[in-house]
């Protein structure tokens, strides 16, 4: 089975978090699918991790945080925020670590 596209994850998320904020949701699958792509990963993020990083996000609000800390994340100048939700694997954290700094 094909992983879900970005539209089709949209639909996914959507279904399960039909009040997300919509720019939250565009910044959380860019990061999302961006971490998906982090070389060497044991095992990249899937769909139900998505949903409850997601679930996460809107509890600790941070479509109004003023630190950015999507934005940053989105920029690679840091780990995403409660990354844990998406990255369960120790060693997949390190990997992601490991390839920030060296983006830096």
């Amino acid at each position: 089975i094909r992983f879900p596209d970005p539209d089709t994850m949209t639909k996914i998320v959507a279904a399960h978090h039909p009040d997300l904020a919509h720019a939250l949701l565009e910044q959380a699958l860019s990061v999302f699918y961006g971490l998906r792509e982090v070389p060497g990963l044991k095992k990249r993020p899937s769909t139900s991790e998505l949903l409850d990083w997601l679930r996460l996000l809107t509890v600790e609000d941070l479509r109004t945080r003023s630190d950015g800390s999507l934005d940053q994340a989105l920029a690679g100048k840091g780990v995403p925020p409660m990354v844990g939700a998406l990255l369960k694997n120790e060693q997949d954290l390190d990997r992601l670590s490991e390839t920030l700094r060296r983006r830096r």
